[in-house]
C-alpha cells in the first residue's frame, strides 16, 4: 500500500512549490487580520500598546468583553443587527423562492424581463443609490425606521437570491410536480411539498449569504438610522470610537470580534450545504 501511495504522490516540482507558497500568502493576508483582532481582544491594553509588539499574548483577559457589554452596553446593538438580518433573510427567501419558481416554470416575456432588470439592479453599486434612497425614505417619513431598513435590505438582496434559486429550480424535473398535481395537489401545494424540500441546499446557501450581507451592511444603516439606540452593530462601533470616547483598542477589538464571530461560526457549521447549494445553483439551467 505504501508503494502505491508513493507511486501516486505528485512530485514536488518548482511550480507546485510556488502554488503552495502563493496559497500560504493568500491565507496569511485573509486570516492574518482576523487572528490579530482575536489576539488583541484577549490581551490587556498595556500589552497592546507595548513596543515592540508581541504576537503571543503574555496575559489572557476577558476584561474587554466585560466592559463592552456592561460599561458600554453593546448588547442592544447586537440584538438590532440580529433581528434586522433574520427578518431580511426570511423575507428574501420567501419572495425569492416564489419568484424564482415562477421564472423557472412560466416562460412569459414579462417575467423574464423583470428577472433581467432585477439582476441589472443588483449590479448597481449601493453608493450610487444612497442619496436618492435616503431622500425617498425620509420624504415618506420612514427615516430612522428599522422596519424600513429591513425592507430596503430585502429589496437590495432579493436579486441575488432570485437568480441563485431560479437556476436551482430549472434543474428540477417537472415530472414529480405533475404527479403530485395529478394526485390532487394544487401547484402551490406541489411547490411547498415537492419542490422546496429538494431545494433545501439552495435555500440554505442563499439564506447564509443573505444573512451575512445584511449583518455586515454599514452604508445604509449608518445613513438612515439617526437614533443611536436603533443602530445595528456595525455602525455602533463608530459610536465606541466617537460619542462614547472609547480609547481602549482592546474594547474595539472585542466589538469587532463579537460582530465577526457569528458569521464565521455560521459558515463553518453550514459549509457542506453552502458549497452544494451554490455549486448546483450555478450550473443548473
Amino acid at each position: 500500500m505504501s508503494t502505491v501511495a508513493a507511486a501516486t504522490r505528485r512530485p514536488a516540482t518548482p511550480f507546485r512549490v510556488l502554488q503552495y507558497v502563493m496559497m500560504a500568502a493568500v491565507l496569511a493576508v485573509s486570516v492574518g487580520p482576523l487572528l490579530w483582532v482575536v489576539l488583541n481582544a484577549i490581551r490587556p491594553d498595556s500589552e497592546i500598546a507595548a513596543y515592540p509588539p508581541s504576537f503571543v499574548p503574555k496575559e489572557v483577559t476577558l476584561e474587554h468583553f466585560v466592559a463592552l457589554f456592561t460599561v458600554y452596553r453593546f448588547g442592544p446593538y447586537i440584538v438590532n443587527s440580529l433581528v434586522i438580518s433574520l427578518v431580511a433573510t426570511a423575507g428574501v427567501l420567501v419572495v425569492a423562492s416564489l419568484s424564482a419558481y415562477a421564472m423557472a416554470r412560466f416562460d412569459y416575456r414579462l417575467i423574464r424581463a423583470i428577472g433581467e432588470l432585477s439582476l441589472l439592479a443588483y449590479l448597481v453599486p449601493p453608493i450610487v443609490v444612497l442619496v436618492p434612497v435616503t431622500q425617498l425614505l425620509f420624504g415618506a417619513g420612514l427615516g430612522d425606521n428599522r422596519a424600513a431598513l429591513t425592507l430596503l435590505y430585502v429589496a437590495i438582496l432579493l436579486p441575488f437570491g432570485l437568480w441563485i434559486l431560479r437556476s436551482y429550480f430549472q434543474g428540477f424535473t417537472v415530472d414529480i410536480e405533475e404527479a403530485a398535481m395529478i394526485d390532487g395537489c394544487t401547484r402551490f401545494q406541489a411547490f411547498i411539498r415537492v419542490v422546496l424540500p429538494q431545494a433545501r441546499p439552495g435555500l440554505i446557501s442563499t439564506g447564509i449569504f443573505t444573512f451575512n450581507a445584511a449583518w455586515s451592511e454599514y452604508l445604509f444603516a449608518s445613513t438612515l438610522m439617526t437614533t443611536n439606540a436603533k443602530l445595528p452593530a456595525n455602525p455602533a462601533i463608530f459610536l465606541l470610537m466617537g460619542h462614547m470616547g472609547v480609547t481602549s483598542w482592546g474594547v474595539l477589538m472585542a466589538a469587532a470580534l463579537t460582530i465577526v464571530a457569528p458569521v464565521v461560526v455560521l459558515f463553518i457549521i453550514s459549509q457542506r450545504w453552502l458549497v452544494a447549494g451554490l455549486g448546483e445553483g450555478a450550473v443548473k439551467g
